[in-house]
């Protein structure tokens, strides 16, 4: 009898942890039950409960890039857009409308709290071409600004135009433009060599 005693402490502990295991189980269920039903008649007997939605607004840590297209030359650039306090904590709905009054020309593409896309088209060069021209009857190397103004770059006062044939002084008076410092090497070699 001594040696089944162990046994016997073994198997009522089995049976004991059962039988609590299975009370517990059967409450839980009868309380979750009612909960079930409480929650159902509160939702279809209440025409006021409103479902809270999280809204995506613009944070300090937004990225917001913007692709701009040259229509005259048919580039695309893209670039991190400038930080602006004027537009954190703002909702899509609010950006919409400060883009519409402050920036007409740019359409939103892409809006979460993380990141923003923005697309611009202009009608003219991107600012990554040069065009060869004259400056006071010299040869001289413009480039073009954000705006699409060409501004001059420098002037080559050791070469004046004259000394070039009619054809070429008419190509720089309207102006040749380049894509790389590559092209504007090659074409300047023609007109100062």
């Amino acid at each position: 009898m001594k040696r089944y005693i162990g046994l016997y402490i073994f198997i009522f502990s089995f049976i004991l942890f059962l039988t609590s295991f299975g009370i517990g189980y059967y409450l839980t269920s009868i309380r979750d039950g009612r909960n079930l039903a409480i929650e159902n008649t509160e939702i279809n007997g209440s025409e006021d409960l409103a479902i809270l939605q999280e809204v995506e607004r613009i944070t300090p840590n937004t990225f917001i890039e913007i692709r701009i297209h040259y229509k005259k030359c048919n580039h695309t650039i893209t670039k991190e857009n400038e930080k602006d306090n004027n537009i954190v904590n703002m909702t899509e709905e609010e950006y919409r409308e400060y883009l519409k009054e402050n920036y007409p020309n740019v359409k939103l593409m892409k809006f979460s709290s993380r990141a923003i896309l923005l697309e611009e088209e202009r009608n003219h060069l991107c600012p990554n071409h040069y065009i060869i021209g004259e400056h006071e009857g010299k040869v001289a190397v413009f480039k073009i600004d954000d705006k699409g103004q060409k501004y001059l770059d420098r002037v080559f006062v050791d070469y004046p135009i004259t000394l070039l044939k009619k054809i070429d002084q008419e190509k720089l008076k309207k102006g040749i433009v380049v894509d790389t410092e590559e092209e504007l090497s090659d074409v300047l070699e023609n007109f100062i060599s």
